[in-house]
């Protein structure tokens, strides 16, 4: 496990070489702003990049029509749904369906006694969240707007705190800040395992290629 950096984060989000970020940065007269950076893996170099090319690395086609629909484009998770519709959610559950022009096609709010859903994962033509507040995961039936399936709950002690969910390898990686493990639920059969435990607040996980990265309370590192 190797620390690459610490910083601010707004938004990390992988892409083909590498990973893109957004971070806090202070600037030279006292105030603060977002600054942009791009992390190739195949070299080992951080370069900064203009928003442009991060709204563009993120959104995909159309990206600057995307960003101007969402308006704030770095606190949100952007996934693919079809080929055609992606999907923005951000932390405090809004969930905005977005067009192949970029346009808004609706807008909801996505809980589970009634605590925000975050971080997608597209499975098919649903999406996974985890529900932070509520201990749980879910999958969301972006079609019919409801909850068709969830794992875990308050009471239970499957999930503590999870921030983060992705999918590999035909299974859900779920990070759990409070128990600083990386669980796993197989697709297939559900069934809830240990993938990595940390000494410290796990907060995003995600895999470039053949490596792996965690996004901690320290920093972020590559596994």
């Amino acid at each position: 496990m190797q620390k690459l950096f610490n910083a601010v984060l707004l938004d990390i989000v992988p892409v083909e070489r590498g990973f893109i970020y957004a971070c806090r940065e202070t600037l030279p007269e006292g105030g603060e702003a977002a600054a942009f950076y791009n992390y190739n893996q195949e070299i080992d170099i951080f370069e900064k990049i203009p928003v442009r090319s991060y709204i563009s690395a993120k959104l995909g086609e159309n990206a600057v029509d995307i960003a101007r629909s969402l308006g704030d484009f770095i606190t949100c998770g952007v996934v693919n749904i079809t080929n055609s519709t992606k999907a923005a959610s951000y932390p405090d559950g809004t969930l905005k369906i977005i067009g192949s022009a970029g346009e808004i096609l609706s807008e909801s709010k996505v809980e589970y006694l009634e605590n925000p859903a975050c971080s997608p994962a597209p499975n098919g033509s649903d999406l996974w969240f985890v529900v932070p507040d509520s201990n749980a995961v879910i999958n969301y039936s972006v079609k019919h707007n409801r909850i068709e399936f969830r794992i875990g709950s308050p009471k239970e002690k499957a999930f503590c705190h999870p921030t983060d969910i992705s999918v590999y390898d035909n299974k859900l990686f779920i990070c759990n800040a409070y128990s600083y493990k990386i669980r796993t639920i197989g697709l297939d059969n559900y069934n809830v395992a240990d993938y990595c435990i940390f000494n410290e607040p796990i907060l995003k996980y995600f895999r470039v290629k053949d490596i792996e990265y965690a996004v901690m309370q320290s920093g972020v590192y590559s596994l």
